[in-house]
């Protein structure tokens, strides 16, 4: 086990997420923020992957429009 240094408001930051998460240790308010973490980090990801940037935003959207305008035609 190792230990760590924090400033007093950290510390009862880290207290408040303890009572929120119903944590029984700090180390396991660190896990669940890490967790966390990686769920943004993948999320983050993934909306890059489909969406990279406004250009493909704008693209897809134009392509879907056109698709929606197409069915609207047709029925």
């Amino acid at each position: 086990m190792k230990t760590i240094a924090v400033d007093e408001e950290t510390w009862k930051r880290l207290r408040k997420l303890r009572d929120k998460f119903g944590a029984k240790s700090y180390d396991e308010v660190i896990d669940k923020l890490i967790e966390l973490w990686h769920k943004q980090e993948l999320t983050e990801g993934v909306e890059e992957l489909l969406y990279p940037d406004e250009k493909s935003n704008r693209f897809l959207n134009y392509v879907f429009n056109k698709k929606l305008m197409k069915q609207d035609k047709q029925d």
